[in-house]
């Protein structure tokens, strides 16, 4: 709306001379919106730097009325940031709250009669430190609006032209300045904040501050802070995460202090929140804002950051602080990532952190993120202030001030360096290019992904939008905005969305009589829940006015408002009709329902303990090989696999190593407990191991087929067999010496007549990525296993295989080999007679190039065919693809013969571009000197600028599909279907079928997370171990972790399914890469039957078989026989089948196609069946308990 009409004649000043000698103040100021005269309009007061604040009086029609001089707010009040109207003594009218850098904050008590009064002296909230933003609520439960003050600092110590550092007590210390100012991080001296403030108010508009270590804080472990924290803070917001009532508090703190996440105990007393709910933070936390995005009755939070949507300026800016890796193993830090976060609400207290799924991981150099339902389609959408002076971060300018650093020397006293010094630093930030930005917009699509709409919805004009508030300022039942600019003119946008809406006010009972903190539902509008919390300030700097609204859709009546107070009373507004303001008054509230919540009993429960086992992970530095690598390749295990070493007839665990480590087996003793195996001394592994089979030969000896990657340490084999004797781990031979990497193995019954056959996939070629070794595969012939040339002739340039599976497909009797590959399709090679041919095309699987980890087949429709499930690399990270804009690695020998090298690109519009930063570029491509002079100059370069004439020497490979996704087999071909959202959360690796509850239809879990990726990018670590529940049909439905009772926080890798306590029940064994192994005993599943098969000598365990329950009117899903599935991994050879009723029979097509049906006798529960189709039912487990 321009001034003309509005009469807002407003600019937030700076002067460039008072930036430069305090740095603090480029944050800007902040607005605040509410009704204080009480006419039915919201007013707007406008912080200011250099000049006077101001208050305008809404009269109406968009037109308001300077009256901040009328009001007694034209006192001078230098330096202001932050401001919110809030009812500070409970007499019903709005009062003033003022923070300003050096003055702490400033209060204003409304007089009812259009006046304010400086009450700042009694109310007891004058300090000396640079306070930002604030957020009220009632924090304990009193009723009365409780204070919490962001401090940040009132100054910088880099503003200085020369500081003395001493060491105090091995402390770094400045003299002038508070003796714990400055710390030493990681070799650095770093300077600290101040420590905000919770104070507590007495009812009347006093307040008293509580004290940091007296118990009201507590740390993650429950334990009393020994020190304030002192954090350079930016805003903090009270919310209600946990559906408590109590106001929770989250705090967004700048550089390389951390955020805090606090939980009220509903009285006041705040504890950490625990380690593993929030996986990591955003770096540069600039604000913070909350709201349930996808309308599940649970608070989701987005924090801001400074990363620039645009690829040209994210590959000229500098970091704020460069990322660490995450050493091996370490599973419990918290980093700190340079981009937006959003932390998705996993109803248990723990949140996945899906920016990079949502698409909201950059909104460039932001400030205040709101969620607004802006077009009232019933989900909140998201806005977003940024900009700023100067592009601090700019590397040209950067470089340029460096080159201009000088001794500070030689002036006559320190207030003369001091001003040189301003003066001169005032001239550098010159040099910066300017950084006006957008107010960025995001339409939520109500699947928790966002689309941006900042143009559409007429918010890209440029400029440096730091405070923002939100109020209908017309009265027409939406929500309009007001911005105070930096330098810029104040501006406000009236929202002309047509969509039928209800907007709400409270009445809460003095002295909270606004309801801060209640919960506002509509149910039954455009979707059935949309829920507001009442907040008092808690944005950057600011604070919004307290009507909300919702969007009611086609409904015209019968809709229902319902309201949560804090201290936990209901109200409740029944047949809610649109277009229409409601006023609800909280004395007509009652009691809410007690309804105790129904005991949830997870159906896995932990027992790691019984084998406490952790993965052996060397480190190891890819990048001094291939420095441009997008992610480390020498962290991909293990794998495990359940077998029966000594052949007792109780599944055994192996589990792989990395360099410097040995296989460990853990003996099952049939009673549910595991004892370690010794490993001989002549096996301690030179390379990573990677997948393994379990495999009877045919004199009855019991084999482990495992893998070695080659990556780290070169090898003549790729693969070794070993066995269990005499109680320990023993090589017994080296095997695929035609392979320099070995990857996934998988083993079959080739042609149905017994005839072994071994898959070998050919990992990574060491240093050579993405180009991989030669798979192989071996038959098994007069004892040694020999190479196949005429089938392996296919696998020549198959690329890197990650995952592979034997499957019979077409229910001819014979097995299809099925790989997982990078920068490839899922491949099926089509057996007939024992020959394979390459069927990709023919089944409809070659368009689907991906990134794909592990694959393995099941039954998931119920129709008796094999469908492939492959676990990919999901959408939760910066890498984006789609059959028009794939993902495109550029390889080649580019500088030197015989070092390969890598270009990761990505698309700016329309048009090809490398991905990386100059810096990192320059150092493995020193020919781009002779093209690029400037960062700036690179950062706008596409790919082919980049290539020029070694173009030539360059190939690419493509990827267009990273969902993780199930083909369902038709019969003629494969239909793709994404698995659902929570399966793209993390890439995932394992995959394995397996009927975890037992109900009759086949389910899915996925292993989940990737760390160890490339320095610009970060961790993935949303997933937990995905249990996906079918239903029969094919689709599935997440299984969230306080249901399953899986959580595995590293990075999963390898994972089996089997019944190791022979309950009938599937237990589930995870790996974690250089982390604790997780052993998980199903105990909520309905018992199946436990099924072995007896097959010829050659084919011991029937591998390839597949088997069918028959009931009087159905038939149960077809599970099949796997030596070799999933990643890396192997699942037990025992079958347990879901027998939600009796079954009448078995049916079971054995390798090459014969088939038997068994009756199966009533009462029997575990039974070997053999080829001949004789039932041998099992003696009763030790410890069943069915």
């Amino acid at each position: 709306m321009p001034p003309t009409t509005t009469g807002i004649q407003f600019t937030n000043t700076l002067d460039e001379l008072s930036g430069a000698a305090n740095r603090v103040l480029f944050g800007g100021s902040g607005v605040a919106i509410g009704d204080y005269n009480k006419d039915g309009l919201p007013d707007v007061f406008f912080g200011n730097l250099n000049g006077t604040n101001a208050l305008f009086k809404n009269l109406g029609g968009w037109h308001f009325t300077n009256v901040t001089e009328e009001a007694g707010l034209a006192t001078p009040c230098q330096y202001t940031r932050g401001a919110v109207f809030a009812d500070i003594n409970g007499d019903s009218w709005l009062d003033l709250v003022i923070s300003a850098t050096g003055r702490g904050v400033l209060c204003f008590s409304n007089n009812g009669k259009g006046k304010f009064e400086d009450i700042t002296a009694t109310a007891g909230t004058a300090s000396t430190y640079g306070s930002q933003t604030m957020t009220l609520a009632d924090v304990d439960g009193n009723g009365t609006l409780d204070l919490y003050v962001v401090n940040n600092r009132h100054d910088d110590i880099r503003d200085r032209g020369w500081v003395k550092v001493s060491l105090v007590g091995g402390k770094p210390v400045v003299a002038g300045t508070e003796p714990d100012r400055f710390v030493f991080l990681d070799g650095r001296i770093e300077e600290r904040g101040q420590p905000d403030q919770l104070l507590l108010n007495n009812g009347n508009g006093r307040f008293q501050q509580v004290s940091w270590t007296n118990g009201v804080f507590l740390n993650e472990s429950g334990q009393r802070l020994t020190e304030p924290p002192k954090d350079w803070g930016l805003t903090a917001t009270f919310r209600d995460v946990n559906n408590d009532c109590a106001p929770d508090l989250y705090v967004c703190n700048d550089y390389w202090t951390p955020d805090r996440f606090w939980i009220n105990d509903g009285q006041g007393h705040f504890r950490a929140i625990e380690r593993f709910a929030l996986r990591k933070i955003t770096a540069s936390s600039m604000s913070v804002d909350m709201a349930d995005i996808d309308r599940d009755g649970y608070i989701d939070i987005l924090v801001v950051d400074m990363l620039s949507r645009y690829p040209s300026y994210r590959k000229r800016q500098l970091y704020a602080q460069m990322p660490k890796a995450t050493p091996v193993g370490v599973i419990d830090d918290r980093p700190q990532v340079m981009r937006n976060t959003l932390f998705l609400n996993r109803h248990d207290g723990s949140f996945a952190e899906i920016a990079y799924y949502a698409g909201v991981e950059a909104s460039d150099w932001s400030w205040t993120p709101t969620f607004v339902d802006v077009d009232l389609d019933g989900y909140e959408d998201i806005l977003i202030g940024a900009g700023y002076f100067r592009d601090v971060q700019d590397y040209d300018a950067e470089a340029l001030i460096r080159s201009r650093q000088h001794p500070w020397t030689g002036f006559p006293n320190e207030a003369a360096r001091q001003k040189a010094f301003t003066q001169e630093l005032m001239e550098h930030y010159r040099l910066y290019p300017t950084l006006f930005m957008p107010i960025g917009s995001w339409r939520n699509l109500g699947n928790c992904t966002f689309k941006e709409t900042t143009r559409e919805w007429g918010l890209d004009q440029p400029g440096v939008h730091q405070g923002l508030a939100l109020a209908d300022f017309d009265l027409d039942g939406d929500l309009d905005l007001a911005v105070n600019n930096f330098n810029g003119p104040a501006t406000l946008y009236r929202n002309d969305t047509a969509a039928p809406r209800v907007a709400v006010r409270l009445k809460g009972k003095p002295p909270n009589v606004h309801g801060i903190g209640a919960k506002v539902s509509l149910l039954d509008g455009a979707i059935p829940r949309q829920t507001t919390e009442i907040t008092c300030g808690g944005h950057y700097q600011s604070g919004f006015d307290t009507e909300v609204v919702f969007a009611t859709g086609d409904k015209v009546s019968g809709m229902t408002l319902e309201v949560r107070w804090r201290n936990g009373t209901i109200s409740v507004v029944k047949d809610v009709r649109r277009n229409r303001l409601y006023e609800i008054d909280e004395t007509v509230s009652e009691p809410a329902p007690t309804t105790p919540a129904p005991k949830l009993v997870p159906f896995f429960e932990d027992v790691s303990d019984l084998i406490a086992h952790r993965h052996h992970e060397t480190e190891f530095d890819d990048y001094e090989r291939q420095p441009l690598l997008p992610f480390k390749l020498s962290q991909l295990g293990p794998g495990i696999a359940w077998y029966d070493l000594d052949g007792d007839g109780h599944d055994d665990l192996v589990i792989g190593a990395g360099r410097g480590g040995a296989p460990v087996a853990y003996r099952n003793d049939g009673h549910g407990k595991f004892s370690p195996c010794d490993s001989d001394q002549r096996f301690a592994l030179h390379n990573d191991m990677a997948g393994m089979v379990g495999w009877t030969d045919p004199t009855g000896t019991r084999l482990i087929l495992a893998g070695l990657t080659g990556y780290e340490v070169k090898t003549n084999h790729a693969a070794i067999a070993f066995r269990l004797g005499e109680g320990r781990f023993t090589p017994a031979a080296p095997m695929a010496p035609d392979i320099t990497s070995g990857g996934a193995m998988a083993l079959c019954d080739i042609d149905g007549n017994g005839r072994p056959a071994l898959f070998v996939a050919g990992g990574v070629s060491p240093g050579n990525y993405p180009i991989g070794a030669k798979s192989m595969i071996y038959q098994y012939d007069g004892g040694q296993w020999k190479a196949d040339t005429k089938n392996s002739v296919l696998l020549d340039n198959l690329g890197i295989v990650n995952g592979a599976v034997w499957s019979d497909i077409t229910g001819d009797g014979l097995p299809e080999l099925i790989l997982a590959c990078e920068w490839g399709p899922i491949r099926v090679f089509r057996n007939r007679a024992g020959s394979l041919f390459d069927a990709t095309a023919e089944f409809g699987l070659a368009p689907y190039t991906g990134w794909w980890r592990g694959v393995t087949t099941g039954d998931l429709n119920n129709d008796g065919r094999m469908d492939i499930i492959a676990a990919n690399w999901g959408f939760n990270s910066p890498y984006r693809a789609s059959g028009q804009k794939p993902l495109v690695l550029v390889y080649g020998q580019l500088v030197q013969p015989g070092v390969m090298d890598i270009i990761e690109t990505e698309y700016d519009g329309d048009v090809l571009t490398p991905r990386r930063q100059f810096m990192p570029m320059l150092n493995s491509l020193p020919f781009l000197y002779e093209t690029f002079t400037t960062h700036k100059a690179y950062s706008e370069a596409t790919l082919d600028k980049v290539l020029a004439d070694r173009a030539v020497l360059s190939r690419r490979v493509t990827a267009n599909t990273l969902a993780s996704t199930v083909f369902l087999n038709t019969g003629t071909g494969f239909k793709a279907v994404e698995m659902p959202r929570e399966a793209q959360f993390a890439p995932a690796f394992s995959v394995n079928v397996a009927d975890f509850d037992g109900d009759g239809n086949e389910d899915v879990f996925l292993s989940q997370n990737f760390f160890d990726l490339q320095p610009e990018t970060t961790r993935i670590d949303a997933g937990l171990g995905l249990w996906l529940k079918g239903d029969g049909t094919g689709a599935m439905t997440p299984v969230p972790a306080s249901m399953s009772g899986v959580r595995v926080h590293g990075q999963q890798r390898g994972a089996a399914v089997g019944d190791y306590d022979e309950d009938g029940r599937v237990d589930l064994a995870v790996t974690q890469n250089g982390a604790a192994t997780k052993l998980y005993r199903n105990v909520g599943a309905a018992p199946g039957l436990r099924v072995k098969l007896r097959g010829p000598p050659r084919n011991a365990h029937a591998i390839g078989a597949i088997v069918r329950l028959q009931f009087k009117d159905r038939q149960g899903p077809a599970r099949e026989i796997h030596a070799g599935s999933g990643y890396w991994s192997q699942d037990s050879l025992t079958q347990v089948l879901a027998s939600p009723t009796q079954p009448d029979a078995i049916w079971v097509r054995w390798p090459g196609g014969k088939t038997t049906t068994t009756p199966i006798p009533p009462g029997v529960k575990s039974f070997t069946l053999d080829a001949t189709g004789q039932l041998t039912p099992d003696a009763p487990a030790a410890i069943a308990k069915q």
